[in-house]
């Protein structure tokens, strides 16, 4: 057996092991998810969010449709610039607002599985479900949370 294969089977048997002796104690982990479509709907700090980074983009979107406007008034480079700009800071703003929305869901999460001793909790929504069966709903938590 050459050492590489030597290596291997130990560093397998080392981890049979570790998942052995993790899957022998009494605890088992607490999976929990929540319904991603019912937390966009239904939870108010979320929505005035979204309604807000809404606004924003449309008003980002009239001055991305007068830059176009003004297309004949520019060099095609001064254009492609300006456009470019208009672009990035369009998608700049979508990712700072998207990412409100994930840092208020993540200290509602933490609040909610320190109160209900939750080790994992996955995300589900209409059309991926995470967790077909089984698994604790915080839905309801998460929205009263996020009220």
């Amino acid at each position: 057996m050459t050492i590489k294969k030597k290596a291997l089977l130990a560093g397998m048997t080392l981890l049979a092991a570790i998942l052995a002796s993790g899957c022998a104690g009494e605890r088992k982990a607490s999976i929990a998810y929540f319904n991603s479509d019912r937390i966009d709907q239904e939870a108010t700090q979320i929505k005035a969010i979204e309604e807000e980074a809404k606004t924003k983009i449309e008003g980002m979107q009239k001055e991305f449709m007068e830059l176009m406007m003004k297309q004949s008034e520019m060099t095609p480079e001064e254009f492609q610039a300006a456009q470019q700009e208009q672009m990035i800071k369009m998608q700049s703003t979508g990712q700072q607002y998207q990412m409100q929305i994930r840092q208020k869901v993540d200290v509602a999460l933490d609040e909610i599985c320190k109160a209900k001793k939750i080790d994992v909790v996955l995300q589900n929504s209409s059309l991926e479900k995470s967790v077909i069966l089984g698994g604790i709903d915080v839905t309801d938590d998460l929205i009263e949370k996020l009220k």
